[in-house]
């Protein structure tokens, strides 16, 4: 399954099979290689037993630079062919941010810049426990 849905999506390289034995049986993380001209694939529907379908989802980690009006890696809705062809017409987006999956190791953004105002004096907390922790371990801390 793994392989057929790899080469769906591009040319099918490997898949995490830690990720099934560790329980993780909603997603199958799928490594391949994308032909950047062509656009990124959304979803599959894939016939199951007893006459039932059901559509793998499909949520790209580590996406580049991405256009959501054609679906083309490389560059962004601004400088896109169609929109530039279209020029003032009405165009709608084919792919939403759902394409983006959730970082595995959190995806907290630490960068002040990131962060929501309310954050803001719990950041410099954050930094000085950092800096005693480190400290403590005999561990030198440099900006």
């Amino acid at each position: 399954m793994a392989r057929q849905l790899g080469n769906f999506i591009g040319e099918f390289l490997e898949y995490d099979a830690l990720s099934l034995a560790k329980g993780w049986h909603q997603f199958l993380r799928i490594r391949v290689n994308l032909d950047v001209r062509n656009p990124i694939k959304r979803k599959k529907l894939i016939s199951m037993a007893r006459n039932q379908s059901v559509y793998a989802l499909f949520p790209y980690e580590k996406l580049p630079l991405f256009c959501f009006l054609c679906g083309r890696l490389g560059h962004g809705e601004s400088f896109c062919p169609v929109r530039l062809t279209l020029r003032d017409q009405q165009v709608a987006f084919g792919w939403d941010l759902s394409l983006r999956a959730i970082p595995r190791r959190g995806g907290q953004a630490m960068s002040k810049w990131l962060r929501e105002a309310a954050d803001d004096d719990n950041w410099s907390e954050r930094a000085v426990e950092k800096e005693v922790r480190a400290r403590r371990f005999g561990v030198e801390i440099s900006n």
